[in-house]
C-alpha cells in the first residue's frame, strides 16, 4: 500500500468515526461492513446516512439506500461517495458536493489566538458562530470526549473562526471550519494550530476547495462526492 492509500484510507475512516460519534450522540442505528458505514435513523443535520469504505460498492450503497429511505422518508438525506465512483442518479440522488481528501504528517506549528471551548455555554456560541440551525448538531455531551476539541480565534462575544479535531489514535480529523471574515483555510492557520495537537500523527481532512500545503505537509489524496436525496 502507497503512503497516499494508506492516508486516504485513514482519512475515510477518521470521516466514518467522527460521523458515527455525531449520530450516536442524537440517537443513532449503525450498520458497518467492509463496504460501507450506515445510520439506519435520522442523522444530525450536514452529516450523512450512508459512507463508502471501498470503491465500487455500488451494488451495496444502493442495498442500503432502501435501508436507510424507511427511517427518512419525509427528508433529504445525504450519501458520502468516498471514492467518487458512484452513480446514484437513477436512485433519485443529486451530486451536491464534489471535493478531495486531504492528510499527512504537518510539521509542528504555533497555535497563536487559538483557544479551545471548555464549557456548555462556549459550545453554544462556537455553534451559533458556525452557523448552525436552530437544532443542535454538537451537544455538550460531546465536550465529555478527550478526542474531540473545538478551537476558535476571537473573543466568545465575536468568535472569528473555528474548527474542529477528532482524534482517533490512528490520526487527527479536521472539520467544520469556519471564518466569518472569509479567510481561507491556509488563512485561519488551522495547520499551525492542529500541528502540535496531532503529535506525530497524521492530519486528514476533506474539503470542496484546494487546501493543499507542500510547506506544511498536507497532500491531495482522491476525489469524493456528496448525494442528497430528491
Amino acid at each position: 500500500m502507497t503512503d497516499t492509500s494508506r492516508l486516504l484510507q485513514l482519512a475515510v475512516e477518521d470521516n466514518i468515526a467522527w460521523c458515527s460519534r455525531i449520530c450516536s450522540a442524537h440517537g443513532s442505528n449503525e450498520t458497518r461492513s467492509s463496504e460501507a458505514w450506515a445510520n439506519l435513523a435520522i442523522s444530525p443535520p450536514f452529516y450523512p446516512n450512508i459512507i463508502t469504505r471501498e470503491k465500487g460498492v455500488q451494488n451495496e450503497v444502493v442495498e442500503l439506500t432502501h435501508k436507510v429511505r424507511e427511517a427518512n422518508h419525509s427528508r433529504k438525506w445525504g450519501i458520502k461517495d468516498s471514492f467518487g465512483d458512484l452513480t446514484l442518479t437513477e436512485q433519485g440522488f443529486e451530486r451536491i458536493v464534489a471535493g478531495h481528501w486531504y492528510g499527512g504528517t504537518v510539521s509542528n506549528g504555533e497555535s497563536v489566538g487559538w483557544k479551545t471551548v471548555t464549557s456548555p455555554a462556549e459550545l453554544h456560541l462556537w455553534e451559533r458562530a458556525w452557523g448552525s440551525p436552530d437544532d443542535t448538531i454538537f451537544p455538550s455531551t460531546l465536550l465529555e470526549d478527550q478526542r474531540i476539541t473545538f478551537w476558535f480565534k476571537g473573543e466568545l462575544s465575536a468568535i472569528e473562526s473555528g474548527f474542529i479535531s477528532f482524534d482517533t489514535g490512528f490520526s487527527l480529523g479536521l472539520s467544520n471550519w469556519f471564518s466569518i471574515k472569509s479567510q481561507s483555510f491556509a488563512q485561519m492557520a488551522v495547520l499551525q494550530a492542529a500541528g502540535p495537537s496531532s503529535q506525530g500523527l497524521p492530519i486528514v481532512c476533506w474539503s470542496r476547495d484546494d487546501i493543499s500545503d507542500e510547506d506544511m505537509g498536507l497532500a491531495k489524496l482522491g476525489p469524493l462526492q456528496v448525494w442528497i436525496s430528491q
